[in-house]
């Protein structure tokens, strides 16, 4: 069954930019197709003045309006609004929403702190599979913390952000005292166990500028994952920044407009690390947007993976059966090999996206199919995989599509050799089942591919044994290769 499918848009006010996105909607896949974002500053000087910043104000009103001409020549209706840490604090708050609901033609929604971390907990929930531990949520005057999948939920907001703290951003030490301070009395970090999910601008742009200490290849946010080392050697260069050109000019590098905060959102993620007792940090491109989207359209209950392939592919529903009755096809293949991502559901999944993508290629130019379906599965913006498991699903597509297809080098680090030796093995059956099928999913239902003995079996009616062409016995014989074993024709 298609996935329902829909146009929204949300417009964030938060402390330090106003940003409207525009998601096409597909199950629990959420598709950025639009994203702007004015850094209007409306929470700079607030802790001094108790009071927005008059020029925040205006940026941030001449955004609103422009935000709601794109929508209305658009004729995007499907919209709401939202604001957080500084108009909810700010003594000239309630005056500045009165302003904004005029310009907008709509009412905006300002959030309680309450709200803002079971939303931006909600939002990272969408974006993974099955995720246990801490969302933390760094906004530019303001700190949400929710737990996430380990019993009843419990948030929290901080008045901790790069724009709160601003005043001390030359003293790291000042700094540090009081995020301790304000983390003592915190009721979500004591006892925390799992994984930190960082969201929020300055966190992904350290988490860049980690990218760049590590050499790391895949410059993929969602589901990037630093250790408690990582963290440490990226503060250091953060905080040594305030006093040191080269690693000054290295943040601006990265991020221009936020470098100036890098040093207090690193030592902030340092401190939440060496609080609690936390297996490392996750960072989260879905947050605060993505959970008010879900609130607005209904939380989808299917995987945001198998809906972010079908999404970003733009599959039809030939090509949605195809991979569906592909995945049927070689899993019992695989039923026997040692569990890779934790366990045989686990594995499933990813088995089963590669399959959905097994005809996303079929447009692009023959010589060049298997690296581009390659680069586009290793990079296309779905959710709910790790980065091991989005570069298996990859490499599984690129051998689909060439035998011996070979990564470029810099990714091989990104799968271990077990990780490895499945995807080629999956890329091959895969490619066993496009060919005998013709990329037909009725055709591919009445066929199988098991494991009897030491043998691999192709199993076909015999209604469709002419199917069973030169090509098809080849390819067998490659997949059974693959899995040592022997390839053997079965017409029933």
């Amino acid at each position: 069954m298609y996935p329902k499918s829909e146009r929204v848009a949300i417009i964030d006010i938060g402390s330090n930019s106003v940003r409207l996105v525009i998601y096409d909607v597909l199950g629990a896949s959420t598709l950025p197709t639009f994203n702007e974002k004015v850094m209007a500053g409306l929470g700079e000087g607030l802790m001094k003045t108790g009071a927005l910043s008059p020029t925040g104000r205006e940026s941030a009103l001449g955004a609103l309006g422009r935000y709601r001409a794109i929508l209305k020549a658009l004729n995007l209706r499907n919209y709401t609004a939202v604001a957080t840490a500084a108009v909810r604090e700010a003594s000239d708050g309630p005056d500045f929403i009165k302003r904004a609901n005029r310009v907008l033609g709509r009412p905006v929604r300002v959030l309680s702190g309450r709200d803002e971390a079971r939303l931006s907990a909600l939002g990272v929930e969408a974006g993974f599979h099955e995720p246990k531990g801490i969302m933390g949520d760094l906004g530019g005057s303001s700190l949400e913390f929710q737990r996430i999948g380990t019993g009843k939920a419990m948030g929290e907001s901080l008045m901790l952000g790069p724009l709160s703290l601003a005043e001390h951003a030359q003293d790291p030490r000042e700094i540090r005292k009081r995020v301790k301070a304000a983390f003592k009395g915190s009721k979500v970090l004591p006892g925390a166990q799992g994984r930190f999910f960082a969201v929020g601008g300055a966190w992904r742009s350290l988490a860049r500028l980690n990218m760049q200490i590590e050499a790391y290849p895949l410059h993929v946010l969602q589901g990037f994952q630093m250790t408690e080392g990582q963290v440490a050697r990226a503060a250091k260069l953060c905080v040594d920044s305030l006093s040191n050109s080269s690693a000054r000019a290295m943040l601006e590098k990265v991020d221009r407009r936020r470098a100036k905060y890098l040093p207090i959102a690193a030592i902030i993620l340092e401190e939440i690390l060496n609080f609690g007792q936390l297996e490392g940090v996750t960072i989260s491109s879905g947050g605060l947007r993505e959970g008010v989207l879900r609130d607005l359209t209904g939380t989808a209950l299917t995987d945001p993976l198998l809906d972010g392939v079908i999404a970003f592919g733009r599959l039809d529903h030939n090509q949605i059966a195809f991979g569906q009755a592909l995945h049927e096809f070689i899993a019992p293949a695989f039923a026997p090999e040692p569990d890779l991502f934790g366990s045989p559901a686990a594995d499933a999944r990813i088995e089963k996206a590669a399959c959905m993508m097994a005809d996303s290629a079929g447009r692009f130019h023959p010589d060049h199919r298997a690296l581009l379906a390659y680069e586009q599965a290793l990079r296309a913006p779905y959710a709910g995989v790790s980065h091991a498991e989005r570069a298996m699903i990859a490499f599984a597509v690129g051998c689909r599509y060439e035998k011996d297809f070979k990564r470029p080098t810099a990714y091989l680090s990104l799968t271990s050799d077990e990780q490895t030796d499945r995807a080629r093995q999956i890329g091959s059956a895969m490619r066993l089942g496009a060919v005998f099928s013709g990329r037909s999913g009725p055709i591919l239902k009445r066929a199988a591919l098991v494991r009897s003995g030491e043998n691999l079996e192709l199993r076909v009616l015999k209604v469709d044994a002419p199917m069973v062409s030169d090509t098809v016995i080849r390819r067998l014989s490659q997949t059974a290769n693959q899995l040592r074993l022997t390839p053997k024709v079965v017409a029933d």
